[in-house]
């Protein structure tokens, strides 16, 4: 589990809220099932279509996100000295994207492992502009520290978890 120190007792207590409504519940149902028992339908039911919304809403995001391409290249004849990250973002969805991010990764051709110093940076980037359906929003970055032994220019660059909200 990851949580951290400042979220622990935020989670503690909302499970403990939980259970709590859920003893509540089963108290009432045994003690008045006549009532509880119609009740309970209507709660599942309305549970139910609150899941299914929020379900098709994340996979109609996840399509949307689909078609959000971004290209990250180590290129210092394409940028200004000291900002050779070359970001070119594409928007091939119908609709506008705000709030994009990504973490950015680096890694040496055929592996997985990130070898930028997360210790020193977070690596993680953000489009404060909206990009209009169709749009190319196009930036140079300086590289954020890489692992002893490597070098920036021998890395590959992805971008990993890309977000981003979607609206007309």
């Amino acid at each position: 589990d990851h949580r951290d120190l400042h979220s622990f007792p935020t989670r503690r207590s909302s499970d403990l809220l939980g259970i709590v409504l859920l003893v509540v519940w089963l108290f009432l149902l045994l003690r008045y099932p006549r009532v509880m028992l119609p009740a309970s339908g209507v709660i599942v039911a309305l549970a139910l279509l609150l899941a299914a919304f929020v379900g098709i809403r994340q996979w109609q995001n996840d399509q949307h996100l689909e078609q959000l391409h971004i290209s990250i290249a180590y290129q210092p004849e394409g940028c200004e000295f000291g900002k050779p990250l070359r970001v070119e973002i594409h928007n091939r969805s119908g609709l506008v994207a705000s709030n994009i991010q990504w973490q950015l990764h680096a890694t040496l051709a055929g592996q997985q492992r990130n070898l930028l110093d997360t210790s020193v940076a977070e690596g993680r980037y953000r489009l404060d502009e909206s990009l209009a359906a169709g749009d190319r929003w196009l930036h140079c970055f300086t590289v954020p520290p890489v692992r002893s032994g490597y070098r920036a220019s021998e890395l590959h660059y992805h971008a990993q978890d890309p977000s981003a909200t979607f609206h007309d």
